[in-house]
């Protein structure tokens, strides 16, 4: 193929120096036809094929190839061969000895030739402040007291500034999701007025036609109480919200890595809010403006924070005879006079459980996440203890509660003294109306001083909160004169003991 400097040789010598084809043939050793061509070719010669070119491994397989996504196209959508899987079947079944980029520079090439394939192109957005946020969850694995546990990564980014907000979970239930915005809305100091998201459960219920989607009452009633809008995406297309896509990628990269290892996970969301402030000073893409200060303007373009929301979910629960509720394979404890009721409610939060009856609280547990566990109250049984002293030294709630060791001594010796340890529940009742410290305090007293009973440990109570009336200041009584005291006259039962006429 002749070259560009031969083609303006060429050029010049015929249109400038006036020579001929043939005269230019001869000189420069090239046909004539070779001559015209570079006289009329005034680009960058670019080599054309006349014939494709061969590739026997392929050539072989390609309608095998072609059926197999042709199947493709009535199977599900998740079922269907990729370009890795019609490889491996190659090798497997049919001893392919191609390559496998060979396979994959075909199958891409099918798929764009039946539009299969969107070729790779975006369009460029810009959004008002204070209009949109995105909002998505993401897996992470961190390091909790020296094991490893996957959580859950709460991401939101505000579109116009690209403020962000992260905060990790130990789930993506409802009520980590609507306390994961109320934290973002607390922190932004606002509500944007629309946030994106995909079409997760604890929002939508149900997939309707085009964007139409039913969704759940408690998403509702939080988005009412906030009065923002909510925009799903298309099913699978989640680069319908690509910024905080990419959000969730970022904070991975930078903000967990290397694997985080921490004795809470208020210790790690620590970690992440101050990840959050260092993002302000990044540079807003397609734009001089740092993070921090396109906030400040968008800022004040967000709704205000108009009320509060119960970020909770709500579980009708029965209350079985042991005084026990069961929520996730958890059961945690009530007070025993509530014991066969059918009507409770169990308000799940992110950290604690909440037990009503008819509005009223009745108990509140830290929340477990293990599996078949268990929380009991040694408060909810103690008026059933005290009318059944028998069941003490068996009774699950004192020994998953390990008392200290004032109280054991204090146990022991009543119940070696009168038969029973109705005593301890009694002190363990004072609980109920005094600070723990100070009951403590009086049981250690009453056990040096063997003092076996619950008055001697109120006295010593009273003593420790009352000290000043406990020990009354001395009296002082002068005496100026002596007092006599005139004695009876017993004469006149003398009398009596006579006997007499009755009338």
């Amino acid at each position: 193929m002749i070259k560009m400097a031969n083609i303006e040789l060429i050029r010049k010598l015929h249109y400038v120096e006036k020579r001929s084809i043939r005269q230019l043939s001869k000189d420069l050793g090239y046909s004539r036809q070779t001559i015209r061509k570079a006289l009329e070719q005034n680009e960058i010669p670019r080599y054309t094929r006349t014939a494709p070119i061969k590739r026997p491994a392929i050539d072989a397989v390609k309608p095998l190839i072609f059926q197999w996504m042709q199947e493709d196209q009535t199977a599900p959508l998740k079922q269907r061969h990729s370009a890795a899987q019609i490889y491996r079947r190659l090798v497997n079944e049919y001893q392919f000895t191609g390559g496998e980029s060979t396979v994959r520079h075909f199958v891409r090439q099918v798929k764009q030739e039946w539009d299969l394939l969107a070729p790779p192109s975006s369009i460029p957005l810009e959004f008002q402040a204070g209009e949109f946020a995105q909002f998505d969850w993401g897996e992470v694995i961190i390091e909790l007291n020296g094991s490893e546990i996957k959580c859950m990564l709460f991401c939101i980014r505000l579109l116009y500034s690209r403020k962000i907000f992260v905060k990790v979970f130990p789930h993506q239930r409802q009520e980590a999701l609507f306390q994961g915005h109320l934290d973002a809305f607390n922190y932004f100091g606002g509500v944007p007025k629309t946030i994106v998201y995909d079409n997760m459960k604890t929002a939508v219920k149900k997939v309707l036609e085009g964007t139409k989607r039913e969704e759940q009452e408690a998403f509702i009633a939080f988005r009412s109480a906030f009065l923002f809008d909510a925009q799903f995406c298309a099913p699978a297309k989640g680069n319908e919200k690509g910024q905080v896509e990419k959000l969730v990628q970022t904070a991975r990269a930078q903000f967990l890595v290397p694997v985080p290892k921490v004795t809470s996970l208020e210790e790690l969301n620590d970690h992440l809010k101050m990840c959050c402030d260092r993002y302000d000073l990044h540079k807003v893409p397609n734009s001089a403006d740092l993070v921090h200060q396109r906030f400040t303007e968008e800022k004040a373009l967000l709704l205000p924070i108009l009320s509060r929301f119960d970020c909770a979910r709500r579980v009708g629960v029965n209350i079985n005879t042991l005084a026990l509720v069961n929520f996730e394979t958890n059961r945690y404890s009530v007070p025993t006079r509530y014991s066969g009721r059918k009507d409770a409610f169990l308000y799940a939060y992110v950290d604690k459980i909440i037990i009503k009856i008819d509005g009223e609280t009745i108990a509140e547990h830290e929340r477990l996440y293990t599996q078949r566990g268990e929380l009991l109250d040694i408060d909810h049984y103690l008026d059933e203890l005290e009318r059944k002293p028998r069941a003490i030294p068996f009774a699950r709630p004192l020994k998953k509660n390990t008392l200290p060791a004032s109280y054991q001594s204090f146990y022991r010796e009543t119940n070696l003294r009168y038969g029973h340890g109705k005593e301890l529940i009694r002190v363990l009742k004072l609980h109920r109306d005094y600070p723990a410290s100070a009951v403590e305090n009086a049981v250690r007293q009453s056990v040096e001083k063997q003092l076996f009973t619950c008055d001697a440990v109120k006295q010593f109570l009273y003593q420790t909160l009352h000290p000043a009336l406990a020990n009354p200041l001395p009296m002082m009584y002068e005496v100026t004169e002596s007092i006599r005291v005139k004695p009876p006259a017993l004469g006149d039962y003398n009398e009596l003991l006579k006997g007499g006429i009755y009338h």
